[in-house]
């Protein structure tokens, strides 16, 4: 996991994305849970998405993080995990980083296929639901 955080601090996630990136990231909060939507794996050092999904799906996460970090929750505090990929197959390749990341936490986990995403490059799109870490402690 340290070393994942260290990549995420690598990738400068705090900066916005170009804008020719239609769909940024969002966090929906309501009462009891943050939805982040839009997650994708670009690499701000290189300028593109990475060609393997293993690495897109690790700066997807990383992404994730980084924003739950700004509401005081983490990758501990998701509850559900929708993957949206254009070959499933290709999915298997994550496994390792998805349990780092989570650690002992095992969210709900959704599979979506979709054709294609707006732009070619992109093999997996992430959306987390988390629960807020006040509402988990009183629950």
């Amino acid at each position: 996991m340290e070393a994942a955080l260290a990549t995420r601090r690598e990738n400068d996630l705090t900066e916005p994305l170009p804008r020719f990136e239609m769909d940024q990231p969002t966090c929906e909060q309501s009462r009891q849970n943050l939805r982040l939507k839009h997650l994708r794996g670009y690499d701000r050092r290189s300028g593109r998405f990475p060609a393997r999904i293993a690495d897109q799906c690790r700066l997807a996460f990383c992404a994730g993080d980084a924003m739950l970090s700004t509401k005081g929750a983490s990758l501990r505090d998701v509850v559900r995990v929708t993957y949206l990929v254009k070959n499933v197959g290709h999915l298997s390749t994550c496994g390792s980083f998805v349990s780092d990341m989570l650690g002992d936490n095992r969210p709900a986990t959704t599979v979506l296929v979709v054709e294609q995403f707006d732009r070619p490059e992109v093999e997996i799109e992430l959306e987390l639901t988390a629960r807020m870490p006040e509402v988990a402690a009183l629950s």
